[in-house]
């Protein structure tokens, strides 16, 4: 399976990519004797970041006592895992804001629903207290959709075979369909697009099971919040795409 989702990636013309610095700020909030000064100067490289995050620092959100007016300020001010929250949702805008005809979903629906799965999940880690972090919750919700901004993109005749399968049997589960017809689901995707942007394992392993979070086993609890917030996005009727 893991060969078979290398060659498809390696073939695809226009993958996604994600941004360095992303990576470079994840390790670096992981790290507890991260420094503020270098990681601001690290961010501030890219204009177009800074910018966003002064701004969404400066907004009634966060409602800064004061006006910031640097990145190092917005570290200080709002707290390491809060900018990084603002540069995960910054540069993953542009990944998953875009139209997926075969889940039929249109450019926002994919985005709310992930920034709603996302924000969900920081609140039940921050309610339930099971030694989940509430920003690493709000990465990992973040992210678990990903695989169909690959698979939809570039397999969308495969797609409308599979919901003339799910018009004819609504009993089918559109991930088994997807590995029919394809030989691996979004998840197993977007697991893998992960694992080359070079995210912790925890967050990858709960774009894999988000579905089946008993499956889960280097940290149960973060897939399992990620699990929930979903089932409570969709049934909000966020997000809701062809395969329910």
């Amino acid at each position: 399976m893991k060969s078979q989702i290398e060659s498809m990636l390696k073939n695809i013309d226009g993958l996604p990519s994600f941004p360095g610095i992303v990576q470079k700020v994840l390790s670096m909030v992981s790290d507890p004797d991260a420094n503020f000064q270098e990681l601001a100067n690290e961010i501030s490289r890219d204009p177009g970041l800074t910018a966003a995050i002064i701004r969404l620092s400066n907004s009634a959100y966060y409602s800064p006592s004061r006006e910031i007016r640097s990145v190092h300020e917005a570290i200080v001010t709002l707290g390491l895992r809060t900018v990084k929250d603002i540069v995960l949702v910054t540069t993953s805008r542009g990944i998953l804001k875009q139209s997926l005809d075969g889940y039929k979903l249109d450019a926002a629906e994919l985005w709310d629903h992930s920034l709603l799965v996302a924000g969900l999940s920081a609140r039940v880690a921050e309610k339930t207290k099971v030694g989940v972090g509430p920003d690493v919750a709000f990465t990992a919700g973040l992210m678990h959709d990903v695989g169909k901004v690959v698979l939809a993109s570039f397999f969308r005749k495969i797609y409308r075979k599979i919901d003339m399968e799910m018009k004819e049997d609504p009993s089918l589960r559109f991930t088994e369909l997807e590995k029919k017809h394809m030989g691996y689901s979004h998840s197993e995707v977007g697991a893998h697009l992960l694992k080359i942007w070079n995210f912790p394992r925890e967050l990858i392993e709960a774009a894999l099971y988000n579905y089946d979070p008993e499956k889960a086993k280097i940290n149960p609890a973060l897939t399992a919040i990620v699990h929930v917030a979903n089932m409570i996005t969709l049934s909000a009727g966020v997000g809701v795409d062809a395969g329910g």
